[in-house]
């Protein structure tokens, strides 16, 4: 396989307790490939540099959850071949993941790939909008209720993204991208809250297939090169607290 530059990009918030942090930078640092870190601080009003553990750190203001910290990374750095983002709750779980996700990648079909699609919302709208995922999210200003998919379907359209024929998406946990993609629908759509966020992370596996191209999970199995200590092995919970 040719010599490629990929960067891993780690998303922190800074209120969150480092030991995760500090355990997924070390297991990283053997690894043939650049590391950043990304921190979202409340207290942050504009982008600054900084180093953290000997890595390369840019401190930002609290917006977009992990996406927002994933676009500053890009938008910082757009001069790798291939990316792959990380919350810094995951765990690897096997050294060769970047070669996995480099193969993936290299695939002319995939625009996009992670390591836990979310089959929840594997079908098209009405479906999902008939069913339990569909709660109300808040109140117009005639106090109507507005429901989930509604909002995140409006959020679309605003946002300038066809919102395809089902909701399959990548769950914003790991993801894996090559730079032509990246160029091409970029920049990420950054929510407020956390309902936004969820439709953002819908939003960016609609942009991927809009472009023609396929959104997939590296492994057959979730979970499989690289874990998140909130999920259950088998992508489909969460763990019970």
């Amino acid at each position: 396989m040719p010599k490629y530059k990929t960067l891993i990009t780690i998303s922190h918030y800074n209120k969150r307790n480092k030991s995760h942090l500090n355990d997924l930078v070390s297991s990283l640092k053997n690894h043939d490939s650049s590391l950043s870190i990304i921190i979202n601080d409340d207290n942050c009003y504009e982008e600054k540099k900084t180093i953290f553990k000997n890595v390369n750190t840019l401190i930002r203001p609290n917006t977009g959850m992990n996406i927002g910290s994933w676009n500053s990374s890009y938008l910082n750095n757009r001069n790798f071949d291939f990316y792959i983002f990380l919350q810094d709750e995951c765990v690897i779980l096997k050294k060769d993941f970047i070669k996995k996700y480099i193969f993936e990648l290299s695939k002319v079909n995939i625009g996009m790939t992670g390591e836990s699609i979310n089959f929840k919302w594997a079908k098209n709208w009405e479906n999902i909008a008939s069913s339990n995922l569909n709660y109300i999210v808040g109140y117009d200003r005639l106090k109507r209720p507005i429901y989930r998919v509604q909002y995140y379907l409006s959020l679309m359209k605003k946002w300038g993204i066809h919102h395809g024929d089902n909701g399959l998406h990548l769950r914003s946990l790991i993801w894996g991208f090559k730079r032509e993609i990246l160029e091409k629908i970029s920049p990420f759509p950054i929510g407020k809250t956390k309902e936004e966020c969820i439709a953002a992370e819908i939003s960016i596996s609609k942009k991927v297939e809009e472009l023609g191209l396929k959104v997939t999970q590296v492994h057959k199995n979730p979970f499989n090169y690289i874990s998140h200590i909130e999920w259950n092995s088998n992508g489909h919970s969460k763990v019970k607290q």
